[in-house]
């Protein structure tokens, strides 16, 4: 963890408060390795077929969307500590299931789609805890990419990993050694996390939340924005991948080579890029990051070779370095404080749409119209995200002491909205 890139940054004060955040962030990013190969453990592990597999991810996806929006409203209510703790709590139990069902495919996709309910705390609430922990928007940014450093470097050993006890041990002792992750992330929750940030709200979300959230216009055009977002990213993950071994002729430990890039350039870079970048408006930023994810696509309509798709992963990872801590930046500050994990957990939502409809419409204009059109629309999604995100950002600085006040009914304000 680059500590002494964040002390020189912004002090050893602001490092303090990230950290045990970090911590939790690593934790997940580590046991996130579950969902890179719970698709090759349902076929190798437990006998489904393809078609099988495509129907547990259709189920999964908006199951996890929809807790990734209540874990956020509720932590509004209860707090996140408890959650996150009580979301590794439940992992470890879902894995310890998982890998006791031997080859029951409807009992094991069952427990897959509890894993996306049950890890959705400890998926989104880290960056709620963010705006908790620290108030100026500047180090803020900054605070989301050092959790997005300690996400990447988790999930940079994570698959190495388990690909090597996979080898010698199988897929029991994988399952167990995730729990065995879970655990620690309980541990690390429990011991390290305070129970409350110095910024956190002292008073509970008003009722009716989502009405307020949907009379907020900026945040309106940031969802859609993060949607959108979202969609060219399932591009990168899931689209790009299936294109990349079954049309251009990359074989598949070449392509887990590949995969190695996003999380390397991640770690080496994150933090260096949001520092150069800071005084950069938020809306140029956006428009920025969300073009340079969605328009090197193009490029593989010229040419398709691993060193053309290795360009285009690095200029993406470039895009997507710059797009989620100016987005994250940008929520935390629009939310009223009492609605905080609210409009994170919205935000967060909007992973299921893309997840589950994107690669669908992808893969049905690559079978009827050809391969170049897919990179098309996701160019075409950038754009649209960007031009979206760009009058979000102009919105909120049309009226910057708001901070989201005119959700809030007339004459409620936290006593720690400072």
């Amino acid at each position: 963890m680059p500590d002494s890139v964040m002390n020189s940054s912004y002090g050893a004060r602001m490092g303090d408060r990230v950290r045990p955040i970090q911590a939790v962030s690593f934790t997940y990013g580590l046991f996130s390795t579950f969902w890179v190969y719970v698709g090759v453990f349902a076929v190798k592990g437990l006998g489904a077929r393809p078609s099988q597999v495509g129907l547990m991810f259709l189920l999964s996806a908006p199951a996890a969307a929809a807790a990734n929006f209540a874990s956020g409203a509720v932590s509004d209510r209860v707090g996140r500590r408890a959650l996150i703790a009580a979301s590794f709590g439940a992992t470890a139990a879902t894995m310890a299931a998982l890998s006791l069902v031997g080859r029951n495919v409807p009992g094991a996709f069952a427990l897959v789609v509890v894993q996306g309910v049950a890890g959705a705390p400890a998926y989104s609430l880290d960056r709620v805890l963010v705006a908790d922990f620290v108030a100026e928007p500047g180090p803020r940014e900054q605070g989301y990419a050092a959790i997005r450093v300690a996400s990447n470097l988790g999930i940079l050993i994570g698959p190495p990993l388990a690909a090597l006890v996979i080898q010698i041990s199988g897929w029991r002792a994988y399952l167990l050694a995730l729990g065995a992750v879970a655990l620690a992330g309980l541990a690390v929750t429990l011991v390290a996390l305070p129970r409350g940030g110095a910024h956190a709200p002292n008073e509970p979300s008003p009722r009716g939340a989502l009405r307020l959230m949907a009379r907020d216009r900026s945040f309106e055009l940031l969802l859609v924005s993060t949607l959108l977002g979202f969609a060219v990213y399932v591009g990168y993950e899931t689209v790009l991948p299936v294109i990349a071994v079954s049309d251009y002729g990359l074989g598949a430990s070449t392509w887990g080579l590949l995969l190695v890039i996003a999380p390397l350039v991640g770690v080496l870079a994150q933090l260096r890029l949001t520092r150069a970048v800071a005084d950069v408006p938020a809306g140029r930023r956006l428009a920025a990051a969300l073009l340079l994810m969605g328009l090197p696509f193009l490029a593989l309509n010229l040419l398709a070779t691993p060193l053309s798709i290795a360009g285009v992963i690095v200029v993406f990872v470039v895009g997507d370095m710059l797009w989620a801590p100016t987005y994250q930046a940008l929520a935390a500050e629009l939310a009223p404080p009492p609605l905080r994990g609210t409009y994170f957990g919205a935000l967060a939502a909007t992973t299921g749409p893309a997840w589950t409809l994107v690669p669908l419409i992808a893969l049905q204009l690559r079978t009827r119209t050809g391969v170049d059109s897919v990179w098309v629309f996701f160019a075409t999604t950038a754009i649209a995200g960007a031009a979206i995100g760009v009058s979000a950002a102009r919105r909120r600085a049309l009226t910057p002491d708001r901070r989201g006040r005119s959700a809030l009914p007339p004459g409620w304000h936290s006593a720690r909205d400072g």
